[in-house]
Parts: structure tokens; C-alpha cells; sequence
């Protein structure tokens, strides 16, 4: 005998009230005579007889939401969920005082698969609603990440779709950044309070009490005179309207000394993208002249067409906004974290990737100058086929930050923890302050190769952060030595050290490091195809 499903068991329930469920009636099965079929519509004969058997036992609105429960379990009515009749009888359940008996059910909906999915974020929202009305705000957490995450489907109690659907849902999520920052606020948890607050800020810049909160928490956190989000968006006075923009925020991916950067949704062209907002003070008038050198170096960038070079979609200096392709496959700092080191013939293939995005752009006389794992994206997953690396954020580190520095010293100042990151990859020549030319881009190369291959940086942390460098630091370790052929090993090497020299002379120029690279990897995979 075949063990009843989970609906059968709670109709089963529902029926019988706890006493063993009565006989068939034989003229309701499927393919009965005249008489004998189900209505379609899910209103008739089998709901009927479920609603009359617990009559009595629960109230009218407790009866019809358990028959409303079943029937969709079973795939009918689906459209009287979160409909208005269903939220009459939730808000008379609810003025009865029977609070817990409506998040209950609300919940059951919520969790019962055959729930359209039009309908699961009306049903989150008035959730999150009566459990704040409640003041069990913690119990709402799950369903308000959920909404930030999805970015809201519909709005208020319908499902209807269009402009008005979309509008809602922008509530939505505002409303639910706004309840994540009280509850992480109540908690504590001040830079999680502070993530959420920016994050409805950029979406409504006069949300009310939000300004204020975030003001309290920079200060609390000694960063009082960082740049209010919504003031890093367009300028104090200058946001436009948040319904009307074209590129929707949706979570931050990243921030640093001149600027955040964000996943947003243009909306025109109905695409991700990669927004980069640039703080306000970057537009002061003492700074105006850098600020037009890095968008002059932004559209040269624009310019190159290069599959390893993240492409940039639009540029607005008034908004100090620059958009580029999203990287849904996340950087390569992450997948050495997350991962561990890659397999030669991965790493050599990613470093001729490398070096052939920037030979693309050190022959338009465009120097990266901050070469780095986490500057290295990909479009899609690292180890998919086919998947190859990409070089971005070209010229943001020569930006100026507030106190007027540049680059990696700006991060220096402003960002300890990110200075290691940066400094780990800065060239002998750009660390004394001489002016960086492509051989600086090499030796980046040549260490994000290293780290490639071990998943470590060359230097302990006190040399790094000393600065020493001398011939032989990129020496790769015995392990790593003995997973590579034997014919790579010696070459790969000459080939590490020859870009890694502390003197910028010794280096060769990028061509020849291109052609280098290349030989390397052909190499690479000829030996290793035969071994497999």
C-alpha cells in the first residue's frame, strides 16, 4: 500500500477531527456516473463537504481558509490567495485579538509549494506587517531578506503587475531595508544598521528618520564625515526622483575610498549592470580637474573592445556615475579564497588573459595601475567552460580621496585592512612615489600569477608591509614546483622572475610578455592533454 501524501494526511485531518475518517461515498470518485464528477472550480461538492466537517469547530474564516489551503495544495483556487476576500477574513481573524492565529496562517500559506509565486510577496509583506505590529519584529527577519534579496514582485494586497505593481514593490523593499536597519539597530549590530539605512537612502533619500540614523551611526563609528549615501548618488539637492531613474540599485557589491559600487537593474535596456557612484566632495571645484582626468581615462577605457576588459555602458560626470557590465561570476580574489590555488594550465591560461588585456590597453597608453585579484572578474562561474578573466576599474585608484591623496596611498590612509591588498601588488617604483608606466602593470601581473599558483601572497606580512623587495621573491614553493611539468617548471619560473624584478628596467615590455605567456600555456596544455 502506498504511503498517503501530505495532503491527503492533512485532509484527512481537517475531516475527521481527530475520529477515523468516514467511508467514501461512492458516488464522488473520479469517472463516476451522473452526478459523480468534480467541479472544476474547486468552489463545489468537495469543498462543501470539507468546510461542513469542521463547521462548528472553527470559526467561518478559519473553516474557509482551510478549505482555501487544501484546494490549493491540490492546485485549485490558486487565485484566492492574498485576493481580497482572503485579507477580509486574515483582518477579522486579527480583530478578534487571535494575532498569533493570523502570522500562523500566514505562514502556512507561505510555506505550502503550490503558492503562486505572484502571490508569496503580498502575502511576505502583510507578514512582516502584523509581526511589527505585533513587536516580534526578530521573526519577521527571514521574510524581509527575502524581500531585499528578490527586489519585490508585486505591491500592496494584489498581484497586479505594471507601473503601479512595480512602484509597490520598490516600497517594498525600501520599507524592508528600512525595518532590517531598526532590528540590526535594536540588536547592536551598528554596521549591519548602517548597510540598511544607506540601502534606502539610495532608493528614497527623504525617507523619513533615515538621514539622521545613518548621521548618528558614521559618527558612532568614526566616519562622521564620510558622504551620506543618498548625498553620494547625485550630490546633495540634486537626486532625482527614485521612481524615475533608469538604473535601479539593488545591493552593494563594494565600497572605497571614491566610491561605492552597486548590482542595479537598468531598467530601459531590462539588464544587470554595475553602477559605480563617486562621493560628492570628488566634484569640489579644488578637485574638479582630476575628477575630468579620471572620466577623460574612463572613456578611453570605454573605447578599448577587448573580451578581458570589463566594458563600460555610460558615463554621467554630473552624477559622477560610470556603469559597466556586471561580473555575475564574482572576482578572482574570491574564487582563490573560496577555492584554493588553480591548476597550472588554469593559471596560465587566466595570466595570458591578463596580459592580453592590458597589452590592449598599454598600446592606447592607458596604465591600469592597480592590478589586483580583486580588480579580475569573471562573467560567469571561474570554472565553467569557456569562462575567461576580465581586467576592470581601470584608473579609480588615481582618483582623489577627501584628504587629496591618490590611489593606493588614499587606501592606505583611509582603509587599512584594504592598504595590505593594495600595497601587496604595488611595483618598488610606484611604492616610492615615482610615476608608474606599463612595466608597473607587469609586476602586478606577475604576483596575481604567484597567487594564482599557491593561493598565497610571496611575502610574509611584515615584509609586505616594509616594502622590501628584492630578485627571487616570486620563487614558487617545492609543492607547487612538483605539480607542474617538468618542461613548464624551469621557464615558468625565468618567467615569474623576469616580471617580478624589483628594477622596472629589467622587465620586459608587454608584448613580449604576451608572447611569453602564450607559449607557456600552449606548453602547458600540450603536456598536460598527453598525461590525461
Amino acid at each position: 500500500m502506498s504511503t498517503p501524501s501530505l495532503w491527503e494526511r492533512l485532509r484527512a485531518l481537517l475531516g475527521r477531527g481527530g475520529e477515523p475518517a468516514p467511508p467514501a461515498r461512492p458516488g464522488l470518485t473520479a469517472g463516476a456516473g451522473k452526478g459523480g464528477q468534480r467541479r472544476a472550480a474547486g468552489r463545489g461538492t468537495d469543498s462543501e463537504e470539507r468546510a461542513a466537517r469542521v463547521r462548528g469547530l472553527r470559526s467561518e474564516e478559519e473553516v474557509w481558509l482551510e478549505t482555501l489551503i487544501i484546494d490549493v495544495g491540490e492546485r485549485r483556487r490558486l487565485s484566492e490567495v492574498a485576493s481580497e476576500e482572503f485579507w477580509q477574513r486574515i483582518e477579522r481573524i486579527w480583530a478578534r485579538g487571535e494575532e498569533r492565529l493570523v502570522t500562523d496562517w500566514l505562514h502556512k500559506f507561505l510555506a505550502t509549494p503550490a503558492t503562486p509565486e505572484s502571490r508569496r510577496t503580498p502575502l511576505r509583506v502583510r507578514l512582516i506587517e502584523f509581526l511589527d505590529q505585533r513587536g516580534d519584529l526578530p521573526a519577521a527577519v527571514p521574510h524581509l531578506q527575502a524581500l531585499t534579496r528578490a527586489g519585490g514582485e508585486v505591491g500592496g494586497r494584489g498581484a497586479d503587475g505594471g507601473a503601479a505593481g512595480r512602484a509597490g514593490a520598490d516600497a517594498n523593499v525600501i520599507r524592508a531595508h528600512y525595518l532590517l536597519g531598526e532590528h540590526y539597530r535594536r540588536q547592536g549590530d551598528e554596521a549591519r544598521a548602517l548597510r540598511h539605512y544607506e540601502a534606502v537612502l539610495a532608493r528614497d533619500v527623504a525617507y523619513p528618520n533615515v538621514r539622521a540614523r545613518v548621521e548618528r551611526l558614521r559618527a558612532a563609528r568614526g566616519s562622521a564625515g564620510a558622504a551620506v549615501l543618498g548625498e553620494t548618488i547625485a550630490g546633495a539637492g540634486e537626486l532625482p526622483s527614485a521612481a524615475g531613474a533608469r538604473y535601479k540599485l539593488v545591493r552593494e557589491l563594494g565600497r572605497g575610498a571614491t566610491g561605492v559600487v552597486y548590482l542595479a537593474r537598468d531598467v530601459e535596456l531590462a539588464r544587470q549592470v554595475a553602477v559605480k557612484l563617486l562621493h560628492p566632495h570628488l566634484a569640489s571645484a579644488r578637485r574638479a580637474d582630476a575628477c575630468a582626468r579620471f572620466f577623460d581615462e574612463a572613456r578611453a577605457t570605454a573605447s578599448l573592445r577587448h573580451p578581458n576588459i570589463v566594458a563600460v555602458l555610460d558615463l554621467d560626470e554630473r552624477a559622477r556615475r560610470i556603469v559597466m557590465e556586471w561580473a555575475a561570476g564574482g572576482t578572482l580574489r574570491t574564487v582563490l579564497r573560496e577555492r584554493g590555488p588553480r591548476p597550472v594550465r588554469r593559471a596560465l591560461e587566466r595570466h595570458a588573459q591578463l596580459l592580453s588585456a592590458l597589452a590592449a590597453s598599454h598600446r592606447r597608453g592607458i596604465v591600469h595601475r592597480d592590478i589586483k585579484p580583486g580588480n579580475l572578474m569573471f562573467r560567469r562561474d571561474a570554472d565553467a567552460p569557456g569562462a575567461e578573466i576580465m581586467l576592470g576599474d581601470f584608473g579609480v585608484a588615481h582618483l582623489p580621496d577627501a584628504d587629496g591623496a591618490t590611489g593606493a596611498r588614499a587606501a592606505e590612509s583611509k582603509r587599512p585592512a584594504e592598504a595590505v591588498g593594495t600595497l601587496a601588488y604595488m611595483s618598488p617604483e610606484q611604492r616610492a612615489g615615482a610615476p608608474a608606466d606599463p612595466r608597473s602593470d607587469l609586476y602586478a601581473a606577475a604576483i596575481v600569477l604567484y597567487e594564482m599558483l599557491t593561493a598565497a601572497p610571496p611575502w610574509p606580512r611584515d615584509v609586505l608591509l616594509s616594502g622590501r623587495r628584492a630578485r627571487g621573491d616570486l620563487a614558487l614553493p617545492a609543492p607547487t614546483l612538483a605539480a607542474i611539468p617538468d618542461r613548464v617548471r624551469a621557464p615558468l619560473q625565468a618567467h615569474l622572475d623576469a616580471l617580478g624584478d624589483p628594477d622596472p628596467e629589467a622587465r620586459p615590455d608587454t608584448g613580449a610578455a604576451l608572447a611569453e605567456a602564450r607559449e607557456l600555456r600552449d606548453r602547458a596544455v600540450a603536456l598536460l592533454s598527453r598525461q590525461a
